[in-house]
Order: C-alpha cells, then sequence, then structure tokens
C-alpha cells in the first residue's frame, strides 16, 4: 500500500510536469536537473551502477512479494481485547473431520477449506441438513472474523452400514476458495 502510493504520487507529478512542457511552460527545474544529469553521464559512472543495483533489488523484491504465497493458508480471528489472531486452513478441516466422525449415517467424507466457503461432501445415509446444522455450529464456537460459507453436498455410494463413524476422510486444508 506504501509503494503504490509512492509510485502514484511520483507517477502524477511526472505526468503534471510532463502535460506542463507539451502545453509550452518551462520544465520543472527538479526535472531539468534530472534529464541533464541522465545525459551528462556515463553508464560506469558510479552512481548510474548503484541506481541500477538499487532498482534492481527493487524490483527483486517485489517480484518476491507478488509470488510469496503470504498469509492465504490462515483464517483471522474475531479480535478480542485489542489483540489479533488466526487459525490455520487445515486446523479448521480437522475441526470439521472430527465434529463429523461423530455424526450417525457419514461413512465417507471430503472437506475442503478455502478461505471463503467450506465445501464437504459426504457419503452415507446421513442428513445433509442436519450434517450442515451441526457443523456450522461447530464453526460458530471458532470465532472466525468472517464467517464461512458452508456447503454439505452428498454423493450416492455403496452404504456398507449404518454404523455411526467416519470410516474414511479426505481432508484438503488449503485451495483458492
Amino acid at each position: 500500500m506504501v509503494v503504490a502510493t509512492v509510485v502514484l504520487v511520483a507517477a502524477v507529478a511526472l505526468l503534471y510536469d510532463v502535460v506542463a512542457v507539451r502545453t509550452g511552460h518551462a520544465a520543472r527545474r527538479w526535472r531539468a536537473e534530472i534529464a541533464d544529469e541522465l545525459a551528462t553521464r556515463h553508464l560506469d559512472d558510479t552512481w548510474v551502477l548503484l541506481g541500477a543495483g538499487a532498482a534492481t533489488l527493487l524490483g527483486g523484491w517485489l517480484l518476491w512479494l507478488a509470488l510469496a504465497p503470504g498469509l492465504s493458508r490462515w483464517l483471522p480471528l474475531r479480535p478480542v481485547g485489542g489483540t489479533s489472531a488466526a487459525i490455520d486452513r487445515s486446523g479448521v478441516t480437522a475441526l470439521l473431520v472430527h465434529r463429523a466422525a461423530d455424526l450417525p449415517g457419514v461413512e465417507h467424507l471430503h472437506v475442503r477449506t478455502g478461505r471463503r466457503r467450506v465445501r464437504i461432501t459426504l457419503t452415507g445415509p446421513a442428513d445433509p441438513a442436519s450434517v450442515q446444522r451441526q457443523l456450522r455450529d461447530e464453526l460458530a464456537v471458532v470465532g472466525l472474523a468472517r464467517p464461512l460459507r458452508l456447503d454439505v453436498r452428498t454423493r450416492r455410494g455403496r452404504r456398507r452400514g449404518s454404523g455411526g463413524g467416519v470410516q474414511g476422510a479426505v481432508v484438503e486444508g488449503g485451495g483458492s476458495g
């Protein structure tokens, strides 16, 4: 945000001066001095090499910031008493899998936790509305700053029995969304 603001201010100042020169006014003193310095210095000058090195380092740093994953795997919690905290998405996924293991009729479970929603695909005779209600209550206990949308879907499959508990669970804590 700070870098963008600095770049915006510099671009507006330069654009203002270019428009002023094109409309017949004299160039600002700072722009004329920079143009003279750039026209008279050689490429092997120490200050030119230092400026090129600084520009390369800044560009590399900005490229690294653009490609780094950042905090996308963390979900922020509601601030309490002026403190802030976050929970890893895989922790939320594990909590939901553990809770779903106690629900009757859930034979197989696939949980994918994104930044905005949790998608759960279950196999078994469990009622999806009941599972969604129970897991939504469990998510409410976590205390996320922005509640996740909960999508519970059923998939028809072989019914291996009517016992409770999860016989197989696929867990995905990552994802984009």
